[in-house]
C-alpha cells in the first residue's frame, strides 16, 4: 500500500484537533491551555492524561505513552499507522492522497482490514433495519413483536437501529455480494456461518430470523450483533435455533471483554450525580432508556470483565448494578464487587427476586423508576453481598461464612483504607462480630496481599522513567523544543559522541544525521515519518513532543549537556584502549606504544572536556 502523503498528514493535523480523536475515550476538563482525565491506558484516581490542543500531541504520565492523534488511535484500537490515517481521513472527510514513486497520487488504494470489517457491519445493519421495517407479514409481526409484545416503542426501534435477519438464510450474503464484497472478504467477517452446500458457495446468516441489535464501540461504529430469537419464527436449518441469544464471534474490531453495549450513547447522559447502570443485556438498557435511565449499559453476550468496568470509570466511577435475580445473575453482582471494589469505584446494587429479569421488572415499575427512586430500593456493597450469599446457601453458617471471606479477598485488593474500615463496620452491624475482632482477622489474612502490593508499587516505579535521564536524551529536548540552539548543536556533536546501543542514542543519532546531510527542520510529527524509526523510536518521540520542557540558564544546561556525551565518549575510548592493551602479548611493541600515547591524549582530552568543549561552543 502506497504511503500516505506528508501533505495529506500535515492536512489532517490542521484540520483535525486531536481533542474531537480523545474525547469519546477520556473525559476531559480544562487545564490551563491543555485538557486533562484519567488515563485511558491505565487504571488511576487522580487524571494523570493531558492533551495539548495547540501542539496536537497526548501525554499520559501513568503509562508512558505519548503521541498524536494517529498514535492514540493506534494504542486504542490496536490499529497500524494507516488504519488510523483512513479512519480519521474518513470521518472529518479529508480526501487522501499517496506517494509512489516519488509522485503524489490521489486515487482508489485498497482498504486496510478493519476499515472493510466496519463498512461490511455498517452495510449489514442497514439491511437488518430495511427488513424490519418492510411491508410484509414477517416484518409486520416483528414489529407487533417489539411494540405489543415486548411493549417498546418505535422511537426506540430507531434510537438503537433495531433490525431484523430474513427466515432466508442467504438473503445477508447476496446482498453483501451486491454491494461488490468478495466472497473471500465475507467469510471470515462473523456475520456468517459457512453453507453446507460447497457447490452454491453461499454463506448462511448467522442471525437468521432473529431480531437484531447492533453492537456499537465508543465511537458509534457498529462492530458487532445480537440477535434474539422470536417465538413465531420456525427455522429447522438454524444451529442455533434453540439459543434465546446469537452474538458476533470476536473479530479483529470486536473484543466482547472490551465493548459495553450503548456505552456510546450512555456516556453523554451522564449528570453530577446520575450513575451508569450496568443490566443483563440489551433489551435491559431498551427498556432503560424508555424509562429515562439513558446511563444504562451492558456486557457482550460475556461475564463481566475489569475491562470493562475501566471503561466505565472513565467517565464515572458511580456504578448501579441490576442482573437477573436467578443465581447466575447474583453471581454476576457479586463478581462486579470484586472488581468494581477493588478498582475504587462506588457500587450500589438493586437484588431483584429470584423469578424476575430487569426489562419485566423496569416494566411493572413505571409510576416511579427514576433513577432517584432505583438508588432508594438498591444496596449498598456489604448488604448486598450479605444477603446474596443468604440466597445462594442454604444453610445460614455457612452463608454468612463464604460471605465474610469474599468481603476479606475483595477488601485486601481494596486501594483506600477508609473504604475497608467502613466495609468492615458496616460487616459488623450485619453480622453482629464485634469491629475489633474483624480488623484483627482481616489484619492478619491482609499481611501477605500488603507485601506483595508493596513490592509491585516498586517494580512499576522502577519501570516508570523520562527521556531527561540521559545525555542524549537532554539533547534531544533541546532538539525538538528549543531549535534555535541547533545549528550551535550540530556545529559541536560529534556522531561518535551518541551511545546508539538505545533507542533514545538511536534517535539522536538519526536526527542528527539527517540534519547534517538535508540542514536543520522542524522537528514535527510529519517530519518524523521521514526518518523510518522503529517502534520505540517513534514512542520516544511521541514522549518529547508531549512532555513539557522548561528549564533555567538554558545555555549552561546545554554546554553541561554536551559535556557529559564528550566524557562518556572518552571514558569509552579509554575502556576500549585499556581492553586491547590487556592482549598486550598478542600485538608488537610499536602497537603497545601507538595505544599508551593514544590513552595519554585521552585522560588529557578527558581533565579538559569543558574547556574543549567551550571552545568548539564558540
Amino acid at each position: 500500500m502506497p504511503f500516505v502523503s506528508r501533505a495529506c498528514l500535515e492536512q489532517i493535523r490542521q484540520r483535525v484537533s486531536i481533542v474531537d480523536i480523545v474525547s469519546p475515550y477520556v473525559q476531559l476538563k480544562p487545564a490551563g491551555h491543555m485538557f486533562k482525565g484519567l488515563s485511558p491506558f491505565s487504571n488511576e484516581k487522580t487524571p494523570s492524561f493531558f492533551v495539548d490542543p495547540q501542539k496536537n500531541v497526548f501525554k499520559c504520565f501513568s503509562s508512558g505513552y505519548a503521541g498524536d492523534m494517529f498514535r492514540f488511535l493506534e494504542l486504542k484500537e490496536q490499529l497500524s499507522f494507516g488504519e488510523a490515517v483512513e479512519w480519521i481521513a474518513e470521518r472529518f472527510n479529508v480526501p487522501l492522497e499517496y506517494e509512489r514513486d516519488g509522485r503524489r497520487l490521489v486515487e482508489n488504494v485498497a482498504p486496510s482490514n478493519k476499515k472493510v470489517l466496519w463498512d461490511i457491519y455498517s452495510k449489514a445493519e442497514q439491511f437488518f433495519k430495511k427488513c424490519f421495517w418492510m411491508s410484509d407479514d414477517y416484518s409486520s409481526q416483528v414489529r407487533d413483536y417489539w411494540e405489543k409484545t415486548r411493549g417498546f416503542s418505535k422511537e426506540s426501534a430507531q434510537t438503537f437501529s433495531v433490525g431484523f435477519a430474513p427466515v432466508d438464510c442467504f438473503e445477508l450474503y447476496k446482498s453483501l455480494r451486491r454491494d461488490g464484497y468478495d466472497h473471500a472478504v465475507l467469510q471470515p467477517s462473523g456475520l456468517f456461518y459457512a453453507s453446507k452446500n460447497a457447490a452454491q458457495r453461499n454463506l448462511a446468516c448467522r442471525y437468521q430470523g432473529r431480531l437484531v441489535l447492533p453492537i456499537k464501540d465508543i465511537q458509534g461504529r457498529t462492530i458487532a450483533f445480537s440477535g434474539r430469537c422470536l417465538p413465531f419464527v420456525e427455522s429447522s436449518g438454524d444451529p442455533t435455533h434453540d439459543a434465546k441469544y446469537v452474538n458476533s464471534p470476536e473479530t479483529p474490531i470486536f473484543v466482547k471483554g472490551n465493548q459495553l453495549f450503548n456505552l456510546h450513547q450512555a456516556r453523554q447522559h451522564l449528570g453530577d450525580t446520575q450513575p451508569f447502570f450496568l443490566v443483563e443485556g440489551p433489551l435491559d438498557v431498551v427498556r432503560c432508556w424508555e424509562l429515562g435511565l439513558k446511563t444504562a449499559v451492558a456486557p457482550q453476550g460475556t461475564g463481566l470483565t475489569e475491562m470493562q468496568l475501566k471503561l466505565l470509570q472513565r467517565y464515572s466511577s458511580f456504578i448501579v448494578g441490576m442482573f437477573d435475580g436467578d443465581g447466575a445473575g447474583v453471581k454476576a453482582g457479586l463478581r462486579l464487587m470484586d472488581l468494581g471494589l477493588s478498582l475504587g469505584l462506588q457500587l450500589q446494587y438493586v437484588l431483584l427476586d429470584s423469578d424476575k429479569d430487569p426489562d419485566a421488572w423496569l416494566a411493572s415499575q413505571k409510576d416511579g423508576c427514576t433513577h432517584e427512586a432505583l438508588l432508594e430500593q438498591s444496596l449498598m456493597p456489604i448488604p448486598f453481598i450479605m444477603q446474596a450469599f443468604r440466597r445462594l446457601e442454604a444453610n445460614e453458617k455457612t452463608a454468612e461464612r463464604l460471605a465474610v471471606d469474599f468481603i476479606y479477598s475483595i477488601l485486601a485488593k481494596c486501594p483506600s483504607a477508609i473504604v475497608q474500615y467502613e466495609s468492615l463496620r458496616t460487616l459488623s452491624g450485619e453480622t453482629g462480630m464485634p469491629l475489633k475482632v474483624l480488623e484483627e482477622d482481616f489484619r492478619r489474612r491482609d499481611t501477605k496481599h500488603a507485601m506483595q502490593h508493596a513490592i509491585d508499587d516498586v517494580k512499576m516505579a522502577a519501570k516508570v522513567g523520562t527521556y531527561w535521564d540521559s545525555a542524549e536524551g537532554q539533547l534531544l529536548g533541546f532538539l525538538f523544543h528549543r531549535s534555535e540552539y541547533a545549528a550551535r548543536i550540530l556545529e559541536v556533536l560529534s556522531l561518535d559522541w551518541i551511545d546508539t546501543d538505545v533507542p533514545v542514542g538511536q534517535l539522536l543519532f538519526k536526527i542528527v544525521h539527517a540534519f547534517i546531510a538535508d540542514g536543520v527542520e522542524p522537528l514535527t510529527m510529519t517530519t518524523m515519518e521521514t526518518l523510518h524509526l522503529s517502534e520505540p523510536e517513534r514512542e520516544l518521540w511521541y514522549q518529547i513532543t508531549a512532555e513539557p520542557f522548561q528549564i533555567e540558564d538554558e545555555r549552561k544546561i546545554l554546554v553541561t549537556i554536551l559535556q557529559q556525551l564528550y566524557k562518556k565518549f572518552l571514558k569509552k575510548c579509554i575502556s576500549n584502549i585499556d581492553k586491547e592493551m590487556a592482549k598486550s602479548s598478542n600485538i608488537n611493541a610499536d602497537k603497545v606504544e601507538q595505544l599508551r600515547v593514544e590513552r595519554y591524549r585521552l585522560k588529557k582530552a578527558l581533565v579538559n572536556v569543558h574547556l574543549e568543549v567551550r571552545r568548539n561552543e564558540q
